[in-house]
């Protein structure tokens, strides 16, 4: 499973970093969490709210935090 987090490096998508990292660590997941940073490719990704989540290529989240019981729920799902 991949997580991909498209966000500049802002407080708000800083605060999403963390909790997916948190939440992540402590469910023991398995999982690749990609940070995409460059502005450039988070432009050539169509973002228009970061911080946007995808999970697999699907996107879960955008323009706002999440909370780790929504992380748990995407991973959940997939």
């Amino acid at each position: 499973m991949k997580v991909t987090l498209y966000g500049p490096n802002t407080k708000v998508c800083h605060r999403a970093e963390v909790v997916l990292r948190q939440t992540l660590k402590a469910m023991g997941a398995s999982v690749e969490l990609e940070m995409v940073r460059d502005t450039a490719h988070i432009r050539a990704a169509h973002v228009t709210a970061p911080p946007e989540i995808e999970v697999d290529g699907h996107i879960v989240s955008c323009g706002r935090v999440p909370t780790s019981a929504e992380v748990v729920a995407w991973l959940d799902l997939h």
